[in-house]
């Protein structure tokens, strides 16, 4: 019996490894939302370019604030039945979105949405990892399916960006409904997952007193591993920018007067630039190796110096082509980012802790995030978009290269090169690999 079990779990494991590819193409983000969302609100709804800031803000404070209780759940009731809910709650908040009147209205939902992104985000990089044969190759098996599956996202995206422009046009409404659709079909999609864990190896439910202390456990191992400490900052400071400037490229753009219809055409063209580059993760990694954050994280932070500075002229063609073109930059380096990071965490862990590393590393790229948007949004007030990116640039940049001079010789190195605390959770063990030679 013990036997035919585990057979239907290897079966499982491989329907989701099949699934996961179909399912990020839809699901991984919000598609037709991000091209158009800075208009909708400003122009459909009528809030201002700095409340909008302040919402993205409030947003990702939210998201911290749900990271760790959300870690919990998932432990309690499975990654599946947690990605469902995730959806249904991203869904729940698109149509809200599009019924809204106030501006007070709009926190909630965002702190509702927050939710589902924090229970999405822990789940679902985790259930392909988990479904993937342990071996030395399950870092690479993972990188080369995720970015696989990312590329795909980016490409529907860039199509769903196209659209959702040139319907804008028509009717703002028009791409928050197609939008609303999509989450109905992740949703769906979600439902074909299937539990990889037998039942009597599933994390037992544990106390409120327990799971504090494991949070704890998770959060000093994350502080005394030099690597998983620096790779985490290194996390937060590039996904803070990428994600705390998502609107301020849109203010950009309308601060140039660009026409709306002309909107989703330029964010479906920075979508297949990272789409791209995302199915190349592994070749990405393969050249730059230990250099590779380096190599992704300094052209994203020195593009927002080039596009303040290019931003200050007056609207002309040969300005607009500089400028996105420098956005092509930030989403090419976004594009093998999240696979790369979340593959260099993910080695020397085991199941029970890369839950909690998840959690940490989404909390910690949250609170950034927030940092950001709320400087963004409290600049806007007091001068222009163009001036914001080159004082977000600078101070990006700076903190990025002190950083990376710090990991040079802590991070990326052998296994046998890690300390123990490195290695705690990992069943790599250097003192046991010298006792087998002869």
């Amino acid at each position: 019996m013990r036997e035919t079990k585990e057979r239907k779990i290897i079966r499982h494991k491989k329907k989701n490894v099949r699934i996961f590819p179909i399912y990020k193409t839809v699901s991984w983000d919000l598609l037709f939302y991000f091209p158009i969302i800075f208009l909708f609100l400003t122009q459909i709804k009528g809030f201002s370019a700095s409340q909008v800031l302040f919402a993205d803000a409030f947003y990702t404070l939210a998201n911290t604030f749900w990271q760790l209780p959300i870690t919990s759940v998932v432990d309690r009731i499975g990654k599946k039945n947690c990605l469902i809910i995730g959806n249904i709650l991203y869904s729940l908040s698109i149509l809200a979105m599009i019924f809204m009147q106030n501006y007070y209205e709009l926190l909630i939902i965002q702190f509702v949405y927050a939710l589902g992104f924090s229970i999405k985000g822990i789940c679902e990089q985790n259930i392909l990892y988990d479904s993937l044969p342990a071996s030395k190759k399950r870092g690479k098996v993972f990188a080369l399916i995720d970015g696989k599956s990312s590329s795909y996202f980016y490409i529907f995206d860039a199509i769903s960006s196209v659209i959702a422009g040139l319907t804008f046009a028509i009717n703002g409404y028009i791409p928050m409904i197609l939008c609303f659709l999509c989450c109905i079909l992740s949703t769906v999609i979600s439902f074909k997952f299937r539990h990889t864990v037998l039942v009597e190896d599933r994390v037992k439910p544990v106390s409120l007193r327990t799971y504090i202390k494991q949070i704890k456990d998770s959060v000093r191992f994350s502080m005394k591993s030099n690597r998983v400490k620096l790779l985490l900052l290194a996390n937060a400071i590039f996904l803070g920018l990428v994600m705390g400037i998502v609107n301020l490229r849109s203010s950009m753009l309308s601060e140039m007067q660009v026409p709306e219809a002309y909107f989703g055409i330029i964010f479906a063209i920075l979508q297949l630039g990272a789409a791209i580059t995302a199915r190349y993760s592994e070749k990405i990694h393969k050249i730059f190796r230990n250099k590779t954050i380096a190599f992704l994280t300094i052209p994203t932070t020195v593009s927002c110096i080039l596009i303040g500075f290019i931003g200050k002229d007056a609207l002309s063609k040969s300005s607009l082509i500089l400028i996105v073109l420098l956005f092509l930059i930030q989403y090419a380096t976004k594009g093998p980012y999240r696979a790369l990071l979340a593959r260099y965490l993910n080695n020397f862990t085991n199941r029970g802790i890369r839950p909690k590393l998840t959690a940490l590393r989404n909390l910690s790229s949250n609170l950034f995030t927030a940092i950001i948007s709320l400087i963004c949004a409290l600049l806007l007030e007091i001068t222009t978009t163009a001036n914001t990116f080159i004082i977000i640039g600078c101070l990006t940049t700076i903190f990025a290269i002190l950083l990376l001079d710090y990991m040079r010789d802590r991070v990326g190195l052998k296994p046998s090169k890690y300390s123990k605390e490195d290695l705690k959770y990992s069943l790599y063990r250097p003192d046991l690999e010298k006792k087998k030679k002869p």
